[in-house]
């Protein structure tokens, strides 16, 4: 990995780790073992960190919510591609943490997070109608809204309230995030006693191996995808 690859990913950690706020420039030298000088020789100042970790969120998140995903996804597969979208939103978990303080220093920053926070609650919103639809969920029309921003919410804040609340590793932060969307879904549900029981299996194992993907999803999720 070059050197400017380092220098930003071990950035995105120490920001997911302690906060964007708590994290100077020397902090991401001295954790790299490089001198400041080298590091301002690739990146002119930490925020030109955050914005190019912004600007590469926000390409990813739009990629892993287009809508042709949606494209025969059913049953117990749309957890699977509600897991993806979760490890990518758990990778850039810094950027949902204090969103507020993060806008007031990097403004364009409120932009990008609406832009993103709307493209996920569309994309939702389709899928949990297209699991109406399927009769796959049983909810109504005017409920949609609410639910779609339910489980919008869970996805932007359970990471951070795991970080306030319990000593949860990486692993356990996106699967139980998994678990309270399906806890959130569970009394609507309409899937196949065998599916579910997969699911939960496979939550709890914190393996989504076994579980029917999408056709597009060859392999199991990983988070350096």
């Amino acid at each position: 990995m070059k050197t400017a690859e380092r220098i930003l990913y071990t950035a995105l950690s120490l920001f997911n780790e302690h906060g964007e706020n708590s994290v100077t420039s020397v902090d991401i030298a001295l954790e790299l073992d490089i001198s400041p000088g080298n590091l301002y020789y690739h990146y002119k100042g930490k925020e030109v960190m955050v914005e190019k970790l912004i600007a590469l969120h926000k390409s990813q998140m739009l990629q892993v919510l287009r809508r042709d995903l949606l494209d025969k996804v059913e049953g117990a597969e749309a957890f699977y591609y509600l897991y993806l979208i979760i490890e990518k939103m758990h990778v850039f978990r810094f950027f949902y943490r204090s969103p507020g303080d993060l806008a007031e220093k990097y403004p364009h920053s409120h932009k990008i997070r609406n832009n993103v926070i709307d493209a996920l609650e569309s994309q939702l919103h389709r899928l949990l109608q297209q699991m109406t639809v399927r009769n796959e969920l049983l909810v109504s029309k005017s409920e949609l809204p609410l639910l779609t921003e339910l489980l919008s919410l869970i996805l932007t804040q359970s990471f951070q309230y795991d970080q306030l609340s319990r000593p949860l590793d990486e692993d356990a932060q996106r699967y139980h995030c998994l678990s309270l969307v399906l806890t959130s879904l569970l009394p609507r549900l309409r899937l196949p006693e065998e599916e579910l029981w997969s699911l939960q299996k496979g939550i709890d194992s914190h393996s989504l191996a076994n579980l029917r993907r999408p056709h597009w999803q060859s392999a199991p999720p990983s988070e350096s995808d």
